[in-house]
């Protein structure tokens, strides 16, 4: 046989294959039930650790997985534990609540899996001032599974604005 027919072949060959293995790359991740209850916990303790304020922020930071990122203001795990430590204190601890994360939406993704869920702080009352409510949005989320279980890869959170209707 000639040069020719063996490159012929081997790219008859290769084309098929390389349709294969696309498609076995991009597809989405399969969730099991444990995967979406552990990733609901995941977000469940995140409104905890922003509230308590648990000591250095390691607490909060051990939520991500170590190169996960808050938005743009924090990034890896010593920037989120900083990030946490920074926050306003002097209205947390144990019986302290201001963070409702609700709705929450979870897919499966290439990554692992990506969310959504809505996010409410309130500023309770107390000092005979009223309960207000400071912020609402949702987070967009995505998750990944390390060895220490599912962790924040990224979480973006995307205020709600209130205004003309276009």
């Amino acid at each position: 046989m000639s040069k020719l027919k063996y490159v012929i072949i081997a790219a008859l060959l290769a084309i098929p294959a390389g349709w294969a293995l696309r498609a076995q790359t991009s597809k989405p991740a399969t969730l099991t039930a444990a995967d979406y209850l552990e990733i609901q916990q995941l977000v469940a303790r995140y409104s905890y650790a922003v509230d308590m304020h648990g000591g250095d922020g390691s607490a909060y930071a051990a939520l991500f997985a170590p190169d996960g990122s808050l938005g743009t203001q924090a990034k890896g795990t010593a920037q989120l534990a900083e990030f946490a430590a920074k926050t306003n204190k002097d209205r947390s601890g144990p019986a302290f609540t201001r963070h409702f994360v609700t709705n929450v939406v979870i897919k499966p993704a290439l990554e692992g899996a990506t969310g959504r869920s809505y996010l409410v702080t309130l500023d309770a009352a107390e000092g005979g001032k009223p309960t207000t409510m400071l912020s609402g949005g949702h987070y967009d989320d995505v998750y990944v599974k390390t060895p220490q279980g599912w962790r924040i890869k990224s979480r973006n959170y995307v205020r709600s604005e209130i205004g003309p209707q276009q």
